[in-house]
């Protein structure tokens, strides 16, 4: 394992046991979520995203700060917080639970995301040893096909095609011969 990945898989286990002790939940998602719901390390990864729920963010983020991650100025703050920990890039951003079920992120330029019940189920999954949360599979597919369409979205990249061809073969391997579940 690489000094970069390792200073990565650190930063996950750290921000989960800070969080965790003060009884919030964060979710990984993008490649590391994708790679904790595989259940192994695919690729190099550019940083660290979580979701947290909105009405733990300015708890969440002093509870990092004060466990040694620096707050950085980069995002809205209403969408997330950018961090860094020891020379490690991550983020928190934050969604809210609607009375449907569905999640949704209101507030800031993605207010037009949309996901999906059980996007943000409390059942861990194992990343290199850790019990981590993860961002549901369905919801990290509706996630990543959403994206080009927002509001202020952008064109899929390489990895994020990638990524969706993943997220389809392990939501169909999931699937009982009937149907989705």
């Amino acid at each position: 394992m690489d000094e970069k990945t390792d200073g990565q898989l650190r930063v996950i286990r750290e921000v989960v046991a800070v969080l965790r002790a003060a009884d919030i939940a964060a979710w990984l998602f993008g490649g590391w979520g994708l790679d904790a719901r595989i259940g192994r390390i695919t690729r190099e990864h550019g940083d660290v995203e979580f979701w947290v729920e909105r009405i733990h963010a300015d708890r969440s983020k002093a509870l990092l700060v004060g466990a040694g991650a620096t707050a950085l100025a980069t995002q809205p703050p209403v969408e997330s917080c950018e961090f860094t920990w020891d020379g490690v890039s991550f983020s928190t951003a934050y969604f809210d639970r609607r009375p449907d079920g569905w999640f949704h992120q209101p507030l800031g330029r993605f207010s037009d995301w949309m996901f999906p019940p059980g996007s943000f189920d409390d059942e861990p999954v194992t990343l290199d040893g850790t019990p981590v949360l993860a961002m549901s599979i369905p919801g990290m597919l509706a996630m990543k096909e959403q994206y080009p369409n927002l509001r202020n979205g952008r064109p899929w990249r390489q990895k994020d095609v990638a990524d969706i061809g993943v997220l389809r073969r392990l939501l169909a391997s999931s699937e009982p011969a009937g149907g989705p579940l």
